[in-house]
């Protein structure tokens, strides 16, 4: 008699959910993914995929690592990254390339539409399902299989529910009940720009109160983020057009290279997002109901590492699956996303806390921070004094 197979529902399209549909799927469960919107969109601007979130997408498959190795920018071992002041000053000299070593899987940056697709295309290549414009309204467990309810009305049942839908995560707060989450104290606005740069292979400028970082993706292009002190709600009611204008005003005494660089972005491609956190919780699991990437450890972009870890959740996810749930048959899903959830909590706490200070430290909201950040740059000769430690994760043996 052939063994019947699970089935495992991942709420959320973005890269925590597709990557966990893909990982879940190589698995051996059965896998849809829900996703609110209509269609899958360009992706905002880029994002560094840093050597632990290189080697997760290697684990869940040569073909994926394969193909955002094809699709970015890959760091060289003596690449550096130049870091500024706002008036151009040289401040140090970043030797990013050593991220990548001693084990040799390199920091990659890249458009993140690029990694959509391809976690797209793993997706597919994988088995899984994916249904557009579905929304879940609320779920329902008893610790056995769960049930799920849809905004149209209708409902589904999986032995397994994945809740990657985001900081704004509908299932997390039917689980937790924490409230909304807590802004930074400062607004992202970013896009990419194709060009000829005195800084090709990146950097990071600082002002008061504003800091913009840089990155290659392909072809001369470099995708920026600009992160501005604000009250909430200052930046993104203007719409991408006029917030890359307002942008383009505070920025007018830089050097002439980066005001370039803002201004020839198209306006369709400029996203503006206040950027908030969650404060760290213990609980990520309700029943088969499970919390991945940013519903579960929404954090602060500064160390650029939140759809690493979501890359990572993925990983270690399926790992403890197959251990527990499809090797042999045993559907032993409490002891799976136990140790996941022991395995993720305290990792994902300390970069949630280290990317919240690092963020207010980056910002240099006057005088005094600015030149802390700046002289901390200096001595440092990096941008992120704890980035060298997150970066060195490895892969669980049974994912391996």
């Amino acid at each position: 008699m052939t063994a019947r197979r699970f089935t495992a529902t991942v709420v959320g399209g973005g890269i925590g959910g597709l990557a966990a549909a893909a990982a879940l799927a190589r698995c051996g469960l059965e896998v849809t993914v829900l996703e609110r919107a209509p269609s899958f969109e360009p992706a905002g601007s880029g994002l560094m995929l840093y050597p632990n979130g290189v080697a997760a997408a290697d684990a869940i498959s040569n073909r994926l690592g394969r193909r955002i190795r094809e699709s970015g920018h890959v760091v060289r071992p003596q690449e550096q990254r130049v870091l500024l002041s706002s008036s151009g000053r040289i401040l140090a000299r970043e030797k990013i390339g050593r991220l990548g070593w001693p084990d040799g899987t390199p920091p990659i940056s890249i458009l993140r539409t690029a990694v959509q697709d391809a976690l797209i295309d793993e997706v597919s290549a994988a088995g899984a399902e994916v249904r557009m414009g579905t929304v879940v309204s609320d779920y329902a467990t008893d610790g056995g299989p769960v049930s799920l309810r849809l905004s149209d009305g209708s409902t589904r049942c999986a032995d397994l529910l994945v809740a990657a839908d985001g900081i704004w995560s509908a299932v997390r707060e039917q689980m937790l009940a924490d409230g909304p989450p807590r802004y930074c104290g400062y607004t992202s606005v970013r896009s990419h720009t194709p060009g000829d740069w005195p800084w090709p292979q990146g950097f990071v400028a600082n002002g008061n109160g504003v800091q913009i970082f840089a990155a290659p993706v392909a072809d001369g292009t470099l995708y920026w983020t600009a992160k501005i002190t604000a009250p909430p709600g200052t930046w993104r009611p203007l719409g991408p057009e006029a917030a890359q204008r307002r942008l383009g005003e505070l920025i007018a005494g830089w050097p002439a290279p980066i005001v370039r660089l803002v201004a020839g972005s198209d306006p369709a491609d400029v996203a503006v997002t206040d950027v908030h956190d969650r404060d760290p919780v213990l609980r990520w699991v309700d029943g088969r109901v499970v919390l991945l990437g940013d519903a579960a450890h929404p954090m602060a972009p500064a160390l650029g590492q939140a759809a690493n870890m979501a890359l990572e959740d993925a990983v270690v996810l399926a790992s403890e699956l197959r251990t527990h749930v499809v090797d042999g048959g045993r559907g032993d899903f409490g002891s799976a996303l136990r140790a996941y959830q022991r395995q993720r909590v305290e990792r994902t706490t300390r970069v949630v806390l280290l990317s919240r200070r690092q963020g207010l430290l980056d910002q240099g909201a006057g005088k005094v921070q600015s030149l802390v950040r700046n002289t901390a740059m200096s001595l440092r000769r990096r941008k992120d004094a704890a980035l060298h430690e997150i970066t060195r994760w490895a892969v669980p043996a049974s994912a391996a």
